[in-house]
């Protein structure tokens, strides 16, 4: 029997997965957290085999997910720790290895795929996403393991989309048109897999590179 339980602030992903474990006979899903502090607690009582866990918990009260694995980690060395993410990111999924997580896992993966997923990780130790563990792997292999997510004329305009400024604006403030701006963001909006402005910001957020 695979016990597994969920941290994550959308109840909707509570209950998806519960609804997905009882039509499994090896599955038995033990609850969910909305907060860290409340995912610390449910971990520490119910002691699950897996631990799903969203990228972005806490994120309002200055924490993430990345940190919470770690202490997943720390603390329960047999707990396999999977990171949930709406990124398929190579760079969060680097640091989410480095946090111990066993597996990372996007959002858009559909729940039917999630048993095998599971199964996996409890007979073979770990699953990553393959397309982003293939691009990560492809980087290693190539030396640029440390190339970073964003460029720096790329992160100067994150930071303008995140002070809520238009191309205009931004290319103001860079001295550079509003046209060579758009075709950044479009850029960045195609590497990264993401549809809108304000999901490079929080990418960026989840990389601390707007602190």
């Amino acid at each position: 029997m695979i016990r597994f339980c969920v941290v994550d602030d959308h109840e909707v992903i509570h209950d998806g997965l519960r609804a997905m474990a009882e039509r499994e006979p090896d599955l038995e899903f033990l609850g969910g957290a909305t907060t860290v502090t409340d995912g610390e607690v449910l971990v520490e009582q119910v002691q699950p085999a897996v631990a799903i866990l969203d990228l972005r918990i806490g994120e309002r009260d200055g924490g993430n997910g990345i940190d919470l694995c770690r202490t997943f980690t720390g603390r329960y060395p047999a707990l396999s720790v999977v990171m949930f993410s709406a990124y398929g990111n190579g760079e969060l999924l680097a640091k989410a290895i480095e946090a111990g997580a066993a597996g990372y896992l996007l959002k858009e993966t559909s729940v039917g795929r999630v048993p095998g997923i599971l199964r996996e990780i409890t007979t073979r130790g770990s699953w990553f996403e393959p397309r982003i563990a293939s691009e990560l792997l492809h980087r290693r292999a190539r030396g640029e393991a440390g190339a970073p997510a964003f460029s720096g004329r790329e992160l100067d305009i994150v930071r303008g989309i995140s002070r809520g400024e238009n191309n205009h604006e931004i290319g103001d403030h860079l001295h550079i048109s509003p046209h060579t701006v758009k075709y950044h963001i479009a850029s960045m909006l195609r590497r990264h897999d993401v549809h809108r402005r304000a999901e490079l910001v929080r990418l960026a957020s989840d990389l601390h590179l707007l602190d």
